[in-house]
């Protein structure tokens, strides 16, 4: 008899074993799947979730500078990131304003000229330009192709 209750109490334990191993590996497909969801986001282009932006988000972008004025005005095109280090040129035409609000990360407002590169952080306004909170000057940091 003491044969057959070694056996029935070794059944519990057994279950549970593999109801644990069933619920970590569904955890981790889970964690995988969320990851990949992240990843294909995050690797959709700037120039897709700038175009799919709508008024009113705050939308980051890299552009090079065809044309500033004093008042705060900046025209140019977007950059599309291909490494760190190594930006594309797109078709895709963008105009910024900034003020005196507007924050300067390395460099100063006299950056902001024809071909110089910047990272613009600002919203996206109704006639799809940016209202920039922050230009941070990126001239001489990267190359564009």
């Amino acid at each position: 008899m003491d044969n057959n209750t070694a056996r029935s109490t070794h059944k519990p334990v057994w279950a549970a074993i593999i109801s644990a191993t069933f619920l970590l590996t569904a955890i981790l497909v889970w964690g995988s799947f969320r990851s990949a969801k992240s990843m294909s986001a995050s690797a959709a282009s700037e120039e897709d979730i700038f175009v799919h932006a709508n008024p009113g988000d705050t939308v980051k972008v890299v552009l090079e500078i065809e044309a500033s004025s004093t008042e705060g005005s900046i025209r140019g095109k977007l950059l599309q990131k291909e490494t760190e280090k190594i930006y594309l040129r797109t078709k895709t035409q963008i105009t910024v304003q900034s003020n005196a609000q507007t924050k300067m990360v390395m460099g100063k407002q006299s950056d902001i000229h024809p071909d110089a590169v910047v990272h613009v952080t600002g919203v996206l306004k109704k006639d799809r330009s940016i209202d920039a909170s922050q230009i941070v000057i990126l001239t001489g940091y990267l190359e564009i192709k």
